[in-house]
């Protein structure tokens, strides 16, 4: 499936969730956040079980539809989330950090 995503640039229009008893609102008008096809990956607020997403309007978005498609991650994402989650499970001292940064000036 190919498909060429816009997405409106008013600030109108948010999706909203819960995950771990937290609220989070994700600004769509235009999203922060998108894949290379210019869609919004929602896939660190599912967890197995009941998930609940309300996508919030507050203007006219007749001139707009709204699909939730869900797939298995293509290799690309599945090496861009490896990608993320080690970068965070990594620890590193600040020490090298900062060399590191030093030597790329």
């Amino acid at each position: 499936m190919h498909s060429q995503c816009s997405w409106p640039i008013s600030g109108d229009l948010s999706l909203q969730t819960k995950r771990d008893g937290k609220d989070f609102i994700i600004p769509l008008a235009p999203p922060i956040f998108v894949t290379p096809d210019n869609c919004v990956d929602i896939s660190a607020f599912i967890r197995s079980g009941e998930n609940a997403f309300s996508v919030v309007q507050q203007s006219d978005m007749s001139d707009y539809m709204f699909i939730l498609h869900a797939h298995h991650p293509t290799p690309k994402e599945h090496e861009e989330w490896v990608k993320i989650t080690r970068a965070f499970c990594t620890s590193e001292p600040t020490e090298s950090l900062w060399k590191r940064s030093q030597s790329r000036s």
